[in-house]
Formats: structure tokens, sequence, C-alpha cells
């Protein structure tokens, strides 16, 4: 099956990794937070990515290979693919990012996904900071949805508290966010 939006292959990728959590989780769904570029254009609509970066409270064993095709707007079929590698711990987070999550969808009963907030999304991209992430965090403020004083003060929170970065080129990057708005 060919999802028809990017948004319904994030969604089918999802279905498709609840196939393999156990039925006894629907007592206590397993959680999972999308971030990354499937989150930004979940705020935005601005950018595609060819994979999906997923924060997953239990370890759970996707299935090999798993990509979903979807048709883009000019009728062209794409893949998008779940990102074995993505790891939360290569980038910044604030440590109550869950209470801010905003619910998309719950599967099966036992596979719950949310969405970063639009301010820890941001702060996820201030250590890499490459060109696509300060795109993507200008897509993201220019859709109204970000609380820039709540921002600031949960990326300097988020930087007291990290590790395995420098922090002043962090406090350089947050800066840089800053006045984008």
């Amino acid at each position: 099956m060919i999802a028809t939006s990017f948004k319904d292959a994030i969604i089918e990728m999802m279905q498709e990794i609840a196939k393999a959590i156990p039925d006894s989780h629907k007592k206590t769904p397993v959680k999972a937070y999308l971030t990354g570029g499937g989150a930004v254009h979940y705020y935005s609509n601005s950018r595609v990515s060819d994979d999906v970066d997923l924060i997953i409270q239990y370890t759970v064993k996707i299935p090999e290979d798993l990509f979903v095709v979807w048709l883009n707007e000019e009728g062209t079929l794409e893949q998008v693919h779940y990102d074995y590698n993505y790891n939360s711990t290569f980038g910044l987070l604030h440590e109550d990012y869950e209470d801010r999550a905003i619910h998309m969808i719950m599967i099966e009963d036992k596979f719950e996904i949310y969405l970063l907030s639009p301010e820890d999304l941001i702060i996820s991209k201030l250590v890499r900071f490459a060109q696509n992430d300060e795109e993507d965090i200008q897509n993201i403020i220019n859709t109204g949805k970000v609380d820039k004083e709540l921002l600031r003060e949960l990326a300097k929170d988020a930087i007291n508290v990290g590790v395995g970065f420098q922090k002043n080129f962090i406090e350089i990057n947050l800066e840089q966010v800053m006045e984008m708005f």
C-alpha cells in the first residue's frame, strides 16, 4: 500500500512498529516521541525527511529495513525509512519534554505516539545547528506556535544540565534562534 502523504507515511510506519509490540503493553502502552524532520513537517508542512526519528520509551524490536512508500504532491513516489541510528542523546533535550509533548495517536491500545512541543523540537536542534536545522527552526517559529520566553527558559535549563557539548557554542546558537523571532 502506498501512503498518500508524508504524514500518512509516518502513521503507517508507526502502525508497523506497533505490530512488534506485545499485547501485554495494552495495560501500559509504549510511548514514543516524534522528533526530527518528521516532527517539523507536522508543525510547518515545510519539509519532508527521508527518515523518521523517534524517542521510544522501551526497547522495541523494530522490523528490519522498515520503510514506507508515499506519493508526494507532484505525483512522485518517495520512501521514508526508520532511522535506526537516531539516539536522543546526540542532541539536547529538556528533562521534562514528555510533559509538553502533544498526543498524536494511540495504535492498537499499546503504542502511543506524541509530537515534541515546538519549543522542545527547537531545543533538540541547537547542538548540531546545521543549515537545515536553522531552516527548520525558522519554519517552526513562523507557525506562531512557539512561546519565545518559554523556549529561552527551557533551553537554558537544558544547556545547564546537558553534557557532551560545549556550553558556550550552544548558548550562541540559542541567541541566534532568539533573533529569528
